[in-house]
């Protein structure tokens, strides 16, 4: 199994062109940036795929810099993630919001890293819906079925355990910003780390 070697990877000159990004995919390095929508789902569940079938890391580094998206994309990239065979490592820079939250704290426990500058937004899921009285009743039952998967996510990669905890501690009625600090006290990271030479360190 191949390893990253640090001083092949410097995120610090990264000049994001094809050649860079084939060779970083190459060392198990993703990154899930901007919105999260069907395009950037099946551009990072494909990747880790492809990583699985070449079976030759022994992790995968997503990098997360997100406002959010759409829950149902969320939670195919979180699926996906649960699938690999290969762990998936997390690291958190820019913006870690909303359903980009969710996927960064999907990643393999121990190896959820944020960085101290980074903002973070915990928050209940919004929507819009129309049609029919009787559609909207129907459309009731998934919009239900959304909150508990995002309540049973917490339930499961923060340090909560129970649905009380979590919708007091951070799925209030308002939106919650977390310092960094306050994202490893509830446990929805695992370390805060202030050197960028360590990203995509090995274990």
């Amino acid at each position: 199994m191949a390893r990253i070697n640090q001083e092949d990877v410097m995120i610090s000159r990264y000049e994001f062109n094809e050649e860079n990004r084939k060779k970083e995919e190459n060392h198990g390095i993703l990154y899930l940036f901007g919105e999260i929508n069907t395009g950037a789902a099946a551009a990072v569940t494909k990747e880790i795929i492809e990583i699985n079938r070449k079976n030759e890391l022994e992790f995968i580094q997503l990098l997360v810099n997100s406002s959010g998206g759409y829950t149902t994309d969320g939670f195919a990239i979180i699926d996906i993630m649960r699938w690999s065979r290969i762990p998936v490592f997390t690291t958190g820079i820019g913006m870690v919001a909303s359903m980009g939250l969710l996927v960064f704290m999907a990643g393999a426990k121990g190896h959820r890293v944020i960085t101290p500058r980074t903002s973070i937004l915990s928050h209940r899921f919004s929507g819009v819906a129309w049609g029919s009285h009787s559609n909207l009743v129907a459309i009731r039952k998934e919009e239900d079925l959304m909150h508990k998967r995002i309540i049973d996510h917490y339930l499961e990669f923060s340090k909560f355990d129970s649905r009380e905890d979590v919708e007091d501690h951070l799925l209030r009625e308002s939106d919650v910003w977390l310092t960094a600090e306050e994202a490893l006290s509830f446990g929805v990271a695992d370390v805060v780390e202030n050197n960028a030479a360590k990203f995509v360190a090995a274990v």
